[in-house]
This record gives C-alpha cells, sequence and structure tokens, in this order.
C-alpha cells in the first residue's frame, strides 16, 4: 500500500519508468489493440508467440488467473521465458493499486508534513461532523457488501447509493478532508455531481462548504431534495439518539445540523477550453436550484445567457459575494468522464484561487487526443510525452484501460459458464460480417439476458434479430461456427494476456497527468483509494499549492 509522488526530485525517475512503460505497450501493439470480439474474424491466436500457445491451450482458468496476479498459485504448467517476462513486466509497469489506509497516521502524515503552513490554525475551526460517517469497528462485518449495501458506511448516508459509490464516496470524502486541512480549502467544488451523493458527505460528514457543478439538469433537482432528506434523517437520528441516552434537551445537537449550509448545484456545461476566469464566473452566480431559501427563487431563467448554459435568474441577477477564506477552492471529480478530468486538472493549474485538487478519473477512450501540438486534449497533457515518438494510445488500448484486472481474476479463478460468452460472441462476429460485411459494431448495445443458459445457435438468433439482421442461419455456416466452440478457453487466455495490459496502460495515461500538473510547478500524488474489486478505477491525483 503506498501513494506514488511526482515532484522535482522524483520527476525523472517516473519519465524513464512511464517511456518504459510505452515501449513495452508498442511492443505488445497488436494485442493490446485486438477486440477478442474479432478473435476469429481477424485470427487473433496467431499473434500470440507459439511457445505461449502451446502453453495456453492447455491451462484451465484457474491457472490463467495467475498471469493477472503478482503471485503464481495455481499454475501447474512451465510457462516459457518469454510468458514469464510478459507478466513480469505488466506488474513493473503498473502502479500497485492496493488501496491506502486512510485512516492511517502515515497517510495523514504526509498530508501534513507538505501542507501550507499559514493555513493549518485556520482550519483548526473546522467544526465537528454531527453524525460519524463509519461505523464502530466493532460493528463492522467481515463482508464489506452484504444485501445491497457498504456496510462500513453509517446507514444515515447510503440512502439512494449502491454499495459501489457508498465505498468511493466515504472513501474520497476522508481523502478530500485531508486534502482540505493540507491546502486550507474549505469550498469543495465537486464537478460532474451528478445527484450530489459526494457533496452530503462532505456537507454533512466532513463540514465542508460545497457547490456541485453539473452538466445535465436534471440532476440538481434531485439533488437538492436529496440533500434536505439527508438534513432532515440526520436531524431525526440525533434525536432518537439523545433521546434513548435520557438528554432531556435535544436544542443544541439539532441545531448544529441546521446551521450547515446545504450545498449550492450548478448547471452548466464545463468544456475543455474552459478558461479560469470562465469557471469562477460560474461558481461565483447564483443558480436556480438553490437550498438557500433567502435567496430568489425565480423560475424565470435565460437558458443561453453564457457560454455554459449557465440558469442565472434574469430577474434579479443576485451574485454571491465571495469571502477571502472563500477564494481558497478545492476541486474535485469522482469519475469525471473522458476529457472532463484533464479539464479539471487544467483549470485547477491555471486559477490561482483554486489551492487544491482530488480528481479520479475514468472512461479513457473518451479523451480527446492531440492531434497538433497547440490544442489541449485529454492525452498527453504533457510536454514530456506529446515530445516521445511512441507516446500515441488507441482508442482500443484505452477501453481496454478502463476494464476490471481484479473482477475478471475472480472470475477465472471461480470458472462461471459465463466465460464462454467470449467465444459466442466472437463466432457472432463471423455471422454477422457474413451477412452484412459492412455493418457498423458499436451502434447498437447487445444485451442477452441469461446467455450462458443458451445454446450458441440460440444465443446467435437472439442476437441476429436484437441487430435487426436476418436470425435464418446457414446449416453449413452453423456446422463450421460450432466446431469452433471447443477453442472458447482459446478465447478466454488471449482476453486474459491483453487484460494483463490495461494497468500498464491506465499507468501511462495517469503518469502523463502529473507530468503536466509538475510541469506547471506543482508536485502532485497518485493515490490508490478504492478496493479495485469494488471500483476498478481507483488512484486519485491528488495536489495543492
Amino acid at each position: 500500500m503506498e501513494c506514488f509522488c511526482c515532484n522535482n526530485n522524483s520527476v525523472q525517475s517516473l519519465q524513464s519508468f512511464h517511456t518504459n512503460a510505452l515501449n513495452f505497450i508498442a511492443l505488445y501493439k497488436t494485442v493490446a489493440d485486438a477486440y477478442v470480439s474479432n478473435f476469429f474474424v481477424e485470427d487473433h491466436w496467431k499473434k500470440l508467440p507459439s511457445s505461449w500457445k502451446d502453453v495456453l491451450c492447455c491451462m484451465d482458468t484457474d491457472e490463467l488467473s495467475d498471469l493477472l496476479s503478482v503471485t503464481s498459485k495455481h499454475c501447474r504448467k512451465v510457462l516459457p521465458l518469454s510468458l514469464l517476462s510478459f507478466k513480469s513486466c505488466t506488474q513493473t509497469y503498473s502502479l500497485g493499486r492496493s488501496p491506502v489506509n486512510l485512516d492511517s497516521h502515515k497517510i495523514k502524515q504526509t498530508f501534513q508534513d507538505n501542507g501550507r503552513c499559514d493555513v493549518m490554525e485556520s482550519n483548526q475551526s473546522i467544526p465537528v461532523p454531527p453524525v460519524q460517517l463509519e461505523v464502530p469497528d466493532s460493528l463492522k462485518s467481515k463482508h464489506s457488501v452484504q444485501d445491497g449495501q457498504y456496510l462500513p458506511m453509517n446507514q444515515c448516508f447510503r440512502k439512494h447509493i449502491k454499495p459501489k459509490k457508498q465505498h468511493e464516496i466515504l472513501q474520497l470524502g476522508k481523502l478530500i478532508s485531508l486534502l482540505s486541512q493540507a491546502s486550507g480549502s474549505k469550498h469543495v467544488i465537486d464537478v460532474g455531481s451528478g445527484q450530489g451523493h459526494l457533496s452530503r458527505i462532505l456537507t454533512f460528514g466532513h463540514s465542508l462548504k460545497v457547490t456541485t457543478v453539473e452538466a445535465s439538469g436534471c440532476h440538481a433537482p434531485k439533488a437538492a431534495k436529496f440533500d434536505k432528506d439527508m438534513s432532515y434523517t440526520i436531524r431525526s437520528h440525533l434525536k432518537r439518539k439523545l433521546k434513548e441516552s435520557k438528554t432531556i434537551d435535544t436544542t443544541d445537537e439539532t441545531c448544529a445540523v441546521d446551521s450547515i449550509p446545504l450545498p449550492n448545484h450548478v448547471t452548466c456545461m464545463i468544456q475543455p477550453n474552459t478558461t479560469p476566469d470562465d469557471f469562477l464566473q460560474v461558481i461565483n452566480s447564483e443558480t436556480s436550484i438553490s437550498n438557500d431559501d433567502s435567496l430568489c427563487q425565480c423560475p424565470n431563467h435565460d437558458p443561453d445567457d453564457s457560454l455554459f448554459r449557465l440558469q442565472t435568474c434574469v430577474k434579479c441577477n443576485r451574485k454571491r459575494e465571495i469571502s477571502h477564506l472563500d477564494k481558497r477552492l478545492l476541486l474535485t471529480g469522482l469519475h469525471a468522464c473522458g476529457d472532463l478530468t484533464p479539464t479539471i486538472l487544467r483549470v485547477f493549474a491555471r486559477c490561482d484561487d483554486i489551492r487544491g485538487v482530488a480528481s479520479v478519473g475514468c472512461c479513457y477512450m473518451k479523451i480527446s487526443t492531440k492531434e497538433s501540438a497547440s490544442e489541449d486534449a485529454g492525452y498527453p497533457m504533457s510536454k514530456f510525452v506529446s515530445e516521445l515518438p511512441d507516446h500515441q494510445l488507441t482508442y482500443e488500448a484505452r477501453e481496454m484501460a478502463c476494464h476490471s484486472l481484479d473482477v475478471y481474476r475472480q472470475r477465472l479463478l471461480d470458472n462461471p459458464p459465463n466465460l464462454k460468452l467470449h467465444c459466442y460472441r466472437a463466432l457472432l462476429q463471423e455471422l454477422v460480417l457474413q451477412k452484412r460485411p459492412d455493418f457498423v459494431f458499436g451502434a447498437t448495445k447487445l444485451t442477452i439476458k441469461k446467455a450462458e443458459q443458451m445454446g450458441f445457435e440460440k444465443y446467435a438468433k437472439i442476437a441476429l434479430d436484437k441487430l435487426g439482421l436476418d436470425c435464418e442461419i446457414d446449416s453449413d455456416m452453423l456446422k463450421t461456427l460450432l466446431s469452433k466452440l471447443s477453442n472458447w478457453k482459446d478465447v478466454v487466455a488471449f482476453y486474459t494476456i491483453r487484460l494483463a495490459l490495461a494497468p500498464v496502460v491506465e499507468t501511462a495515461i495517469l503518469l502523463d497527468r502529473m507530468f503536466y500538473l509538475q510541469e506547471q510547478g506543482i508536485s502532485s500524488y497518485l493515490i490508490p483509494v478504492f478496493d479495485p474489486s469494488l471500483s476498478p478505477r481507483n488512484f486519485a491525483l491528488v495536489a495543492y499549492k
């Protein structure tokens, strides 16, 4: 369990590490760029060395799982040295994913040692949250997820949230709290906030002021409603708790909840070309969805009054006055999609009022790539990486980097029937292209319920119907396809080899973002904050000025 720091002392070694990682990816580019659905169509099996194929075709699924693990507990075969070297390199050029303990003295000391001395005193006034986020250790189960709930989290905060998100907001909330104390930033801007689940954790669990920024206008009304629901739930919880302890006067405790300012919700679209001044203008403007009843609630708004489609009230045009302390802003984004994460980092680096950032990215395949040296792209962000000869990462490689290695490793150990669906999908590809050679894949989402319980012929006919193609299958073609079903383990083995490269590609993308910040004179940390089996994109990029 460790975090990774990029500063003046470490940047050269990280750059050398990154260059080697890109060279390794380039060496296996044909594998990284190969979709498993094209396994038969493009004969992916021939892309692997003969010595690998000789042993992979004989390996059981539990043995294949060792290719995705640091250890080799299950493999009963003697692997070729070149395959062992491949596995070693995938481990070497991937950042460690085991989550850090954010409650440990070591991680807290890291923030304290590198925090701003001039703001430490001001943070002593942070109020104690009215309700603890986590249940006591004595009540924690050895199983973190049970009956659709993440048990370590206090049940007051679980409503409307799935276990994965419960885990994420609990952990990221802790990290942001540490960052707040180190940077002196008590006002958090949550970009890409959705329905505001993280904002409520920060508000009620860490007593931080929060403004959310979300592009979809349908989320803000729900977020505001959930804010008030949680305030009521916590107030009721405190009254019940105090009543049980036979405390007569509950006024002081419930007033502590009432005095907490609820999050403000801004509906706007943040674009890659957003400037710091534009961003601050958005944050400093009141929104149509406000939890402050003293502010104008006028429903008349002009949807085109700014570049960001900010819903500003045109009746009173009321603006919030920001105090000097409020100008110490902190940016965060939980799985901000595509270019939104690079945009967050650029706004942070260019804006003096923003003191810290804690960003968790996702959807690497949706980030823009640099076609010219002048444009701001999602990858590469840094000058260092953009000048490397083989820095390009294809859409296929970036899409692969979003897949969960840890979850698939467990599937290989469990060997469920649905592993054969890799082969079903690859055979379907042959069938579809025979019927319509110009068919565009990806235009239709193909989901077939209980497919693992079907034979291939039934699966194929349902899939063809969903794709709008003729469901009849020529008998000779069907016979040819069925004869290939015995090769399903080869398909799984190839996918396993390809998936082993996923964390290397993700590492290359994340380090590029660190290099960009370092080029702006800002040191940064990559911290694995989530359990990767629950949340595969588990690295938070943290920096403060």
